[in-house]
């Protein structure tokens, strides 16, 4: 486990430490015509949203997503039976998103760094608040912000860097006391996205940007009877942000 993490942080530094040497170069050196004000400054960014993940591999993974489907307890007692739930809806929950970003050289284009933290989870038909599950997620790393036109606001988003998953799984076990379980994995996080920034304010290089963002986790967590178990997921998120 540890050589894994040594090297999910190894990437995140040398992509990290690449980032001095894009900012180099002097931005104002760009005509102010061929400058969209959107992308001219260095910018923050804070947002708020929605996610939905899609749970699509590793063994733990799938024969937990197994037992939400058919409505059934997460504990198996010991005759090997597990008491129904009622089925469970796909996770879904928060998304919670801040940035930075700072302009380069090539017009609209801007390099920073961002964390995107994920809260989701859902309750069985029938269970109610005795069984749960809980998947979050968050992704650390550079990240890119791109501007086509020097007029437009529209916008395209890029991202890779450590990726990380923690779960939890609520239930009650034979003397019908609640408990817990609960996975945690590190791994890599790449995303992309679109969106468009409405500027309301006085200060035209203020924006609210309406977004979307796909990511894709590979994350390995370490299961009891399994050992090192790769999952893989994704994450459809869908917000606002304010960008100062």
């Amino acid at each position: 486990m540890a050589q894994r993490t040594n090297y999910a942080a190894i990437t995140l530094l040398v992509g990290l430490a690449a980032v001095p040497a894009l900012y180099a170069q002097d931005t104002t050196a760009l005509p102010r015509s061929a400058r969209n004000p959107l992308s001219a400054q260095t910018r923050v960014e804070v947002g708020l949203g929605v996610a939905s993940p899609f749970l699509n591999g590793g063994s733990e993974l799938e024969r937990a997503r197994s037992l939400r489907q058919n409505g059934r307890s997460y504990y198996q007692g010991s005759d090997g039976t597990r008491r129904p739930t009622g089925r469970y809806p796909n996770p879904i929950g928060w998304w919670l998103t801040t940035a930075f970003y700072k302009p380069l050289p090539i017009r609209g284009l801007m390099l920073g760094a961002a964390v995107r933290l994920s809260l989701t989870g859902s309750e069985p038909a029938d269970g109610g608040y005795e069984e749960s599950y809980f998947f979050n997620y968050v992704s650390i790393g550079p990240a890119l912000k791109y501007y086509p036109s020097a007029t437009g606001k529209l916008f395209l988003k890029g991202e890779f860097g450590l990726g990380s998953v923690f779960t939890k799984n609520r239930y009650l076990d034979s003397a019908g006391q609640q408990n817990f379980f609960h996975h945690f994995g590190i791994g890599y996080a790449v995303s992309i996205g679109a969106g468009y920034s409405i500027t309301p304010f006085a200060n035209k290089r203020k924006s609210i940007d309406l977004q979307a963002v796909y990511q894709q986790f590979g994350t390995r967590v370490e299961v009891n009877g399994v050992g090192n178990d790769p999952w893989q997921f994704g994450s459809l998120n869908a917000g606002v942000a304010l960008s100062f």
